[in-house]
């Protein structure tokens, strides 16, 4: 059996989300008072009907005479009266219970949101190892089903266990100054209803972590498998993948029933237990009405509280299988919460100037693994405003230099320095915006190709916009599209060629205006034209500015005033009539 849930659990996750209640405080309080105001009127509800009994069906003396000291004409004036409040208080309940209902869903929707903001917001913070190591679909299902069911936690059960709270605690006080023998009888089952609920939901909450797994791992194949669908359909593997997901799906599938199953044999547990004491209540109730302890009306009232005692116990099983849920659920956000960003602002980080742009490496030691070493003792110094070349095979650790200075990751040992201060002394942010990239694999989102363009600078003007793309040959192909700028791409840039996309990238990066640029493969994708073009100028477009060229391309290479080579973890400067032979041994290594 799974082990027990600790309260301790609970705690935990209420503890992470309940300050995004904090805002709603008042739409909490407002669906507080509506409880109360259902909660009295249930209470009320059954002393109409009592009166029926006992003074007009089956009079009883002391209710007559209870009625006439009040001055009630038992004849004339009281089913007026009864049929009034029957009726008043049907109503307010309807009004309360439609407060309640609608304020509770509000302040869930609103809670909703500001987590999954929350959590969203986290993510873009968190390092790239975190993001490499974590399965997208996973994380698609945290912000969307864990988080839809964390609603559960917060609001929907935490105001069902106030109002039955609340409600219980008063039945069982009146019941028990009605009649106390009833009452422990009715109170008998209480111990056994609370060991099948606690059993039970342990058993669900295990059941729920398997199926929120499953179902993230069914996120992310068709996250990846969508977003590959040429490569599936290049290769044929259309009933592969389909057969794969099937498996998967059933397998979901199955959890999602060994947890509908549990929860099905809790409720059929708690109504014998209930209707076992229903049956004890009454047996003997019956007995007390004959012997004169209580009235039938009494024993009317008696019933209906015990239903309503009764009902939120039962109910209670239901939301305690939610609440297993949503613990399962809370515990997979907190997990995402509670991970540190590696890479963050130093206490004392100071806010970077306008660069220069001079970079060095020093004595720079970085390894993806614990075994793998990348670079080791690496050092070189880039003056400001210097166009350098950076050469290697593939896998050395070109783009590994590039991720440095953005700090996407940190040296094991020496440093990486800009204008002569270590990175690591500037806030993240103001350091980041003046290093612009172009990445190999051109990334563009499902907007225009004016907002992709502007993407580093939003107040970027429309000239500045143009003036790029002239310069990364976008305007080439641009005014041949329908809607021009406006064109939307399509996710990931697929509505476009893998050039066009490349040469968005570019413009992306030449906008920015930023001091320090760099250039992974910018060539990949261009055709022969493109290529040569963007070689004729870069050197003019980046002129001021401190540009790294990373590429396998001697051709490209060869445009930069210095060359640097990447080789067994180190860097060495090439000198022009050695270009070739680097570029001869960039492909035996594998690089071309």
């Amino acid at each position: 059996m799974s082990r027990a849930p600790r309260s301790s659990e609970l705690l935990r996750v209420f503890r992470h989300l309940a300050p995004e209640l904090a805002p709603y405080r008042s739409h909490v309080l407002g669906a507080a008072l509506c409880t109360l105001g259902v909660t009295a009127m249930q209470l009320l509800t059954p002393w109409p009907v009592k009166l029926v009994f006992d003074a007009v069906l089956m009079p009883q003396p002391g209710t007559l005479a209870w009625l006439e000291r009040l001055g009630i004409d038992v004849t004339n004036q009281l089913m007026p009266l009864i049929a009034s409040t029957i009726l008043i208080t049907a109503v307010l309940l309807g009004l309360f219970s439609y407060g309640q209902s609608t304020l509770a869903a509000g302040v869930g929707q609103k809670v909703v949101a500001r987590i999954r903001y929350r959590v969203y917001a986290h993510l873009q913070r968190l390092p790239l190892s975190f993001h490499e190591s974590t399965a997208t679909g996973d994380l698609l299902a945290r912000l969307t089903g864990d988080i839809r069911i964390m609603r559960e936690l917060l609001v929907n059960a935490g105001i069902f266990i106030v109002d039955r709270s609340i409600a219980v605690v008063a039945m069982l006080v009146i019941m028990a100054l009605m009649n106390w023998q009833l009452t422990l009888i009715a109170l008998a089952i209480v111990p056994l209803l609370a060991i099948t609920v606690v059993r039970r939901s342990d058993q669900i909450k295990s059941a729920t972590r398997k199926q929120r797994r499953r179902e993230s791992e069914i996120t992310q194949r068709l996250h990846e498998k969508l977003t590959a669908i040429s490569l599936v359909q290049s290769f044929v593997r259309e009933s592969y993948e389909e057969e794969r997901f099937a498996a998967q799906n059933n397998s979901s599938a199955r959890a999602a029933l060994v947890t509908t199953r549990l929860e099905a044999n809790m409720d059929r547990l708690v109504q014998v237990l209930l209707a076992a004491g229903t049956t004890a209540v009454i047996w003997f109730g019956v007995g007390h009405v004959q012997s004169g302890n209580i009235t039938p009306g009494d024993l009317l009232v008696f019933s209906a509280y015990l239903a309503g005692l009764y009902k939120p116990v039962r109910k209670l099983a239901a939301v305690t299988g939610r609440l297993a849920k949503a613990t399962a659920s809370g515990e997979r956000i907190i997990a995402v919460l509670e991970t540190e960003p590696a890479i963050r602002d130093l206490p004392d980080a100071i806010e970077a100037p306008p660069f220069r742009g001079e970079i060095a490496l020093r004595e720079v030691v970085f390894g993806y693994g614990r075994d793998e070493t990348v670079l080791r003792d690496a050092s070189v110094r880039i003056a400001a405003g210097e166009m350098v070349a950076l050469m290697g095979s593939s896998g050395a650790g070109k783009s590994t230099i590039a991720s440095l200075l953005f700090r996407f990751y940190e040296p094991a040992a020496g440093s990486v320095e800009i204008d002569g201060l270590d990175i690591r002394r500037y806030q993240l942010a103001s350091l980041r915006r003046q290093i612009a990239v172009v990445p190999q694999n051109a990334l563009l989102f499902n907007t225009s190709i004016r907002e992709n363009i502007a993407y580093g600078r939003p107040n970027a003007t429309d000239a500045d916009i143009e003036a790029a793309a002239r310069a990364a040959g976008v305007t080439a192909f641009v005014h041949g599209l329908r809607n021009g700028y406006d064109t939307i791409v399509g996710e990931r840039g697929d509505g476009l060629s893998g050039g066009q996309r490349q040469r968005i990238c570019i413009a992306r990066a030449l906008v920015q205006r930023t001091p320090i640029i760099l250039f992974d493969e910018p060539t990949s994708g261009l055709d022969r034209a493109t290529r040569n073009a963007l070689m004729a100028n870069l050197p003019d477009i980046v002129a001021g500015r401190t540009c790294l060229l990373i590429t396998h391309d001697p051709e490209l290479a060869a445009i930069a005033p210095r060359v640097l080579r990447l080789a067994h973890s180190r860097l060495e400067d090439v000198q022009p009539g050695e270009l070739d032979n680097v570029a001869v041994l960039s492909a035996r290594a594998g690089g071309l």
